[in-house]
């Protein structure tokens, strides 16, 4: 399964996916990636040769004052705490409206603990290590196992995800960051990614907002503005396209929290179910990996229900609602717009058609901004203003790597590839992060419903990949216009990007099995220190 661009196949497509800086949300949690002055790649402009975007006094990972550890904000409180002494991130008062808890970042129960050596560790309150920040990096245990680590490796941000197994192979993937091209102020950097032994990059546009940093992706290549049209508007008649996925062990696994439109009047809808079904199938093959590393098979996710379930697939756009009822309508699963059934605390439940629809509602805007990116090779983006992340027109995000997150009741669940969440707040606080409410999610993940704190670089990440998902299944349906359903499309040819298209660096895949082995004797330390 191909997860990069240039020719690879539907569903298998990951794109970059791997969200910067980590699954846990553990104290601190500041980004390596710096959070003023222009830093790329962790290199600090600013004074007394900091690391680690340090902002002033050699104060590690992002302090702001006085020498204070991991995020601390000033008075020598612990954990992101913003005054009176309260621990783990309360801003005061220790409540938020609704009543929750306001710590966004650490679960009830879990502790700090200083290490001999320098930094800090995090400790969920069954004594599983929850996050480290030492020894130039950040490593962040995911509740089930999976490892995330960043750290600065001969000048390039390294994100490394998964575990080395017991024959000394790592499980996972990751990237390399690094600056690589200039355009005026603007600065871009492309990370090249390792997932599944194929090796592709992608540029990405440096972006500040609010003094923070964020990195927007830069499309390699675009099309005319009349295949855009062809994609954004109704296609002349619905089409019925068959995907292939009956044998494909992941589409079993998730068939009843997912499945396809039977028809698509719109491209916005076969592009949805592009992006979800490639987001699906890299979380089964990641866990699949995993499994297989411990000598394990991985368990039905939802039990024996056959893969070929057809769920009720109703509609409030007309357009797709009438195309549905004619391909359907005869039948016991009649299309009458009805939702999906709620969801028990963390049991799971069918993604939702309003949900599916949100998400091809934001795919045609996409779609739309593209277009005029296309116009005149991505000058029209605004370097000013909030990005896509905290945008108040992009609320629906698809996830697209694992996250462990807290909930406002001070729960921690975790969220993984496909599962939908949409953001509730436009402004985030001083830790970079905002709630969310779960919209769609899988058995024994976040339950829907629930509010989550989740970081914006997260958010942006998932954008990000939404964007890359998108020109890849515009690619696709180039390669099959007047082909299996597809209608014929105009002039697809396509024009150079905003960027030249970066090659990917050697030697990564290395840096990344390295990467893992400094975490896992990091980690084997912290465990030892933790009583």
């Amino acid at each position: 399964m191909n997860r990069g661009p240039g020719g690879n196949s539907p569903q298998g497509n990951r794109g970059p996916g791997g969200n910067t800086q980590g699954n846990n949300r553990g104290p601190g949690g500041n980004q390596m990636g710096n959070r003023a002055g222009g830093n790329t790649q962790g290199n600090n402009r600013g004074p007394g040769g900091n690391q680690n975007g340090n902002r002033a006094g050699g104060n590690q990972m992002g302090n702001h004052n006085g020498g204070n550890q991991m995020g601390n904000r000033g008075g020598g409180n612990q954990m992101g705490n913003r005054g009176g002494g309260n621990q783990m991130g309360n801003r005061g008062g220790g409540n938020r409206p609704g009543g929750g808890m306001a710590n966004r970042r650490q679960p009830v129960g879990s502790r700090q603990v200083a290490l001999k050596n320098g930094g800090n560790a995090t400790f969920r309150k069954n004594g599983q290590v929850r996050s480290i920040q030492a020894h130039n990096m950040t490593v962040n245990r995911g509740m089930h196992g999976e490892r995330r680590v960043m750290a600065n490796r001969n000048g390039r941000m390294v994100v490394s995800n998964g575990r080395i197994g017991r024959n000394g192979r790592m499980v996972g993937g990751g990237y390399s960051q690094r600056a690589y091209y200039r355009n005026g102020n603007r600065v871009y950097v492309q990370r090249t990614y390792v997932y599944g032994g194929t090796t592709y990059a992608y540029a990405y546009r440096s972006y500040y907002y609010g003094g923070n940093p964020y990195y927007y992706y830069a499309p390699p290549y675009y099309y005319g503005p009349a295949y855009y049209g062809w994609a954004y508007n109704p296609w002349p008649a619905p089409v019925y396209y068959n995907w292939g996925w009956g044998g494909q062990p992941w589409y079993g696994y998730y068939g009843p929290y997912y499945q396809p439109y039977p028809a698509y009047p719109y491209a916005s809808l076969w592009l949805t179910d592009f992006l979800i079904s490639a987001s699906l199938r890299a979380a089964y093959e990641e866990s699949a990996a995993a499994a297989a590393e411990n000598g394990e098979v991985l368990p039905p996710q939802f039990g024996q229900e056959s893969s070929d379930v057809i769920a009720s697939l109703g509609s409030s756009d007309p357009l797709i609602a009438a195309s549905l009822a004619t391909a359907y309508g005869g039948r016991s699963y009649a299309f009458a717009g009805a939702a999906a059934a709620p969801a028990k605390a963390g049991g799971g439940t069918q993604m939702s058609n309003d949900v599916k629809q949100a998400i091809a509602d934001q795919i045609k805007k996409e779609i739309d901004a593209e277009k005029a990116a296309a116009s005149n090779k991505g000058q029209a983006a605004k370097d000013e203003g909030p990005p896509p992340a905290l945008d108040p027109n992009t609320r629906y995000f698809v996830v697209s790597t694992s996250l462990d997150v807290t909930t406002s009741n001070g729960d921690e669940c975790s969220l993984t590839q496909g599962d939908v969440i949409y953001r509730t707040e436009d402004e985030p606080d001083e830790d970079k992060m905002v709630d969310a409410v779960v919209k769609a999610s899988k058995k024994d993940e976040c339950a829907v419903g629930a509010t989550v704190g989740v970081e914006t670089n997260d958010l942006q990440e998932m954008h990000n990949n939404l964007r890359q998902q998108m020109d890849l299944g515009l690619k696709e349906l180039a390669s099959k216009q007047g082909k299996d359903g597809i209608p014929a499309a105009p002039d697809t040819k396509t024009t150079t990007g905003e960027v030249p298209a970066p090659t990917p660096d050697s030697n990564v895949a290395d840096d990344l099995q390295q990467t893992q082995k400094d975490a896992e004797q990091v980690e084997t330390e912290a465990s030892q220190q933790q009583n």
